[in-house]
Order: structure tokens, then C-alpha cells, then sequence
């Protein structure tokens, strides 16, 4: 028997979580509707009329931070001793039991939050546009341009990138902190944030300041008085190293959170 994966085991586990959950999953999607209500349904009903580039906004904002709170209780049985024992001790192996939380929170969460966001944007969308037909004065609905320069287009796919970073990052969190994972990982994701925005900055004052820098397409220019100085790095080293900054993180976390599962104890 594969003591790292078993599809047959995997499968059950997959199904013997969504048995002791799906309580919690039924009561965390009418939540989740009631709450996109409110929010999408606060700016119609006041007036304020609806804009599709806001609706992504509210999506991502959501996404974050609905997905980090659901991500935090990946491992919530370890925080007690009995539930603790009893789930290190199911017949699974950890990886399994990390893939489980996974596909439960990257994949099942992002599926039915975007539906359920979905859905709803759609109702009120409908709702504007018949508000704004009969009463243009109070009412008004705006599209999305997804050709306009600088639009929502751009960024979107690169905000879902890094939310598969912060959902790596709440799962290992829910196994190294046995209490409040969800505000000390929280705590630890603005830390590293500040610091980095600080090393960036030190390097702007320390090393960028006399030489009037900026950056485009992986290049890095120097304009003065003398001549242009192009500093670019090869399109297949700058195109890997891209997709390694926005990409790796998760597998790098997924990794740590599953050497720790193996290490720990209750």
C-alpha cells in the first residue's frame, strides 16, 4: 500500500469531510449570499447607482478576505487535544490530509464564493439597469470597459495569483498557531508586507535616488544627462523568473505546511 497517496483512501477522506461539514458549509454559503446582499445592495438601494469596476473590487476584496478566514480553520482539529489525536491518528497519510484542505479551500471555496458572487452581481445588475431606465435622475448603472487603458482587465489575474499565495499561507498558519491562527497569521502577512515595502524603499533613497530609475517590461533605465542606460534581463529569464515570483509562493507554503503536519503533535 502507498503509504503517501492512495486515490481510494484520498477519496474517502475527501467524502468523510464533507460529511462532518457540510452543515457548516450549507450555513457559511447563506452567510456568504446574505453578506454579498448587503454590501453589492447598500450602494443601489442608497442611490449610489452600480458599477461593474466597483463589483470587482467588492469580488477580490471578498475573496481575500472571506477565503483567509475559511483557510484558517483548515486545521482546526489540532487545536485541541482529543479532536488533535483523533485526526492525526485517521488512516490517511498527511499528505492526503493536507491535499483534502486544499481542494476544500483553493478550489471548492473559489468555486462557490465566484457563483455565489455571480449570481447575486447578476440580480442587482439586472435591478439597476431597470432602476436607471425609470429613474435616471437617482439611478445609474456603469459597465465594465474592458478596454479602456488601465482597466480592472490588467490586474485582475494577478490578484488571483497572490490570493493562491495568502490561502497557502492561512493554511500553514492554522497548523503552526494551536489559537487565533487567523489574527496572528494576519499579524505575520502585515509584518512581512511592511518590511518589504521598507526594503524597497531603503533601496529607492540608499541606491535609485541620483540615478531617476524606472522600471518597464523587466528593464531597468537610467536617464540623466548623458546617455539612456537600458538594463534588461533575457525574455525567457525575466518571463520564468515572473511567473516563479507570482506562482511559487503557494507550492513553497503547501510545502512547509506539510513538513510540519508531519512533525506535529498534540
Amino acid at each position: 500500500m502507498n503509504q503517501v497517496f492512495s486515490l481510494k483512501r484520498w477519496g474517502n477522506l475527501m467524502r468523510r469531510h464533507y460529511l462532518e461539514n457540510k452543515r457548516s458549509f450549507l450555513f457559511g454559503i447563506l452567510c456568504l449570499l446574505a453578506a454579498i446582499t448587503i454590501t453589492i445592495g447598500f450602494g443601489l438601494w442608497t442611490g449610489h447607482g452600480l458599477n461593474e469596476n466597483g463589483l470587482i473590487n467588492i469580488y477580490l476584496i471578498g475573496l481575500f478576505l472571506v477565503g483567509a478566514v475559511f483557510a484558517s480553520s483548515s486545521f482546526d482539529a489540532l487545536q485541541k487535544k482529543e479532536r488533535g489525536i483523533a485526526y492525526l491518528t485517521l488512516p490517511a497519510s498527511h499528505f492526503e490530509k493536507l491535499l483534502t484542505q486544499i481542494v476544500y479551500n483553493l478550489i471548492f471555496f473559489t468555486i462557490v464564493y465566484t457563483f455565489c458572487f455571480y449570481v447575486m452581481s447578476e440580480l442587482f445588475i439586472v435591478s439597476a439597469k431597470h432602476l436607471a431606465a425609470i429613474d435616471p435622475d437617482h439611478y445609474s448603472y456603469r459597465p465594465i470597459e474592458w478596454n479602456e487603458p488601465d482597466s480592472i482587465r490588467d490586474s485582475f489575474w494577478y490578484f488571483l495569483y497572490v490570493f493562491f499565495g495568502v490561502q497557502a499561507l492561512f493554511i500553514a498558519g492554522s497548523i503552526y498557531f494551536k489559537r487565533f491562527s487567523f489574527l496572528l497569521t494576519t499579524c505575520l502577512l502585515v509584518v512581512f508586507v511592511f518590511f518589504l515595502m521598507q526594503y524597497f524603499m531603503l533601496l529607492e533613497a540608499h541606491y535609485w535616488r541620483d540615478l531617476n530609475l524606472y522600471f518597464h517590461e523587466s528593464a531597468l533605465r537610467t536617464l540623466g544627462a548623458g546617455p539612456t542606460k537600458v538594463y534588461a534581463l533575457p525574455k525567457g529569464l525575466a518571463f520564468g523568473l515572473k511567473w516563479i515570483l507570482l506562482l511559487g509562493w503557494a507550492p513553497a507554503l503547501w510545502l512547509v505546511s506539510w513538513f510540519r503536519l508531519r512533525e506535529k503533535e498534540i
